[in-house]
């Protein structure tokens, strides 16, 4: 359709959209020199800011930094040095202006966290945490396949997770790691060493919802280990339901170890040495890296769960 004199013209949809926190490490790898100075004062890895600024030149359709194999310090080229002029002092009004935002006007935290993990470590998290920030008010999103969406749509600030985030505009920081364990009704009769896991074979499993990440690592390794898949016979959203349930006589289930309680020996349990370790993740947006309270919160998760 040919479009008429005086009628406006659309919005170009397919145009690349550009997030500003690639915008601001592009910018400060190029006024300090380096990818290691920018990390710093980002507090990303300096893997997570060569990702940004190689995103950045995708997006742009141009290398904008050359750096030589084994140099520490790197040159903008031509196109590099036009788009960092253009930048210029706008972009650190634009940053200082958020970052007054956040850090005086922000008076509450929000923060995503699976529900067992809150449940069994968030109290004792909490305690270190008012200790530095009595005044903060903290908004919990107990969640576990949402987290990364909620935190891409500005609804959440930071997020402990189980989950490798991909997106550049959220740093995640390696927490630590748990071991998984096999549990089941004490009154199966199973041993709880040395027996084959494929007496489980025909046994009904209890797991967590579709898409939660420990449904789909234990389906994955039962498979493996006992040569056909689980019969799920019941899906819930938390460890504290999936642990009640097999207590019950109900099923078996793969649990965090830590989240195996002693209910009166009504329970058997194996530590599965053989399946990779669960890993944690303390997430952030970006533009919350300096921020006192999320440096405070990140904090008190390394030592409970470090």
């Amino acid at each position: 359709m040919t479009r008429r004199a005086g009628d406006k013209e659309a919005p170009d949809d397919r145009r690349p959209k550009v997030d500003i926190s690639l915008l601001q490490t592009f910018h400060l790898v190029a006024r300090t020199g380096s990818f290691s100075a920018a990390s710093r004062e980002l507090n990303i890895s300096y893997q997570s800011a060569a990702n940004h600024v190689r995103r950045l030149e995708q997006l742009y359709g141009a290398r904008l930094i050359e750096a030589e194999k084994g140099s520490r310090s790197v040159t903008l080229t031509p196109q590099g040095r036009a788009l960092h002029a253009s930048l210029g002092g706008e972009l650190d009004t634009i940053l200082s202006r958020i970052s007054v935002l956040l850090h005086d006007v922000r008076s509450v935290l929000r923060v995503g966290v699976p529900q067992a993990l809150f449940h069994h470590f968030f109290p004792g998290i909490l305690q270190e945490f008012r200790a530095e920030a009595p005044d903060l008010e903290l908004a919990f999103f107990e969640r576990d396949t949402t987290l990364e969406k909620m935190m891409m749509d500005g609804a959440l600030d930071a997020a402990v997770s189980e989950r490798s985030f991909s997106h550049p505009a959220i740093t995640q920081h390696l927490l630590g790691s748990y071991r998984l364990a096999l549990v089941w009704p004490m009154d199966w009769g199973i041993p709880g060493d040395g027996a084959d896991l494929s007496v489980f074979r025909d046994r009904p499993f209890v797991t967590y919802e579709p898409g939660q990440t420990l449904r789909s690592r234990s389906l994955d390794y039962l498979t493996r280990q006992i040569g056909a898949p689980p019969r799920v016979a019941t899906s819930v959203s938390g460890s504290t339901s999936v642990t009640r349930l097999i207590a019950e006589g109900l099923g078996y289930g793969v649990l965090p170890e830590w989240a195996v309680e002693d209910d009166g020996h009504r329970v058997m349990c194996r530590v599965l040495t053989g399946m990779e370790p669960m890993k944690l993740w303390f997430a952030h947006t970006a533009f919350l890296g300096t921020n006192r309270y999320v440096q405070v919160l990140h904090r008190c998760c390394q030592k409970a769960l470090g």
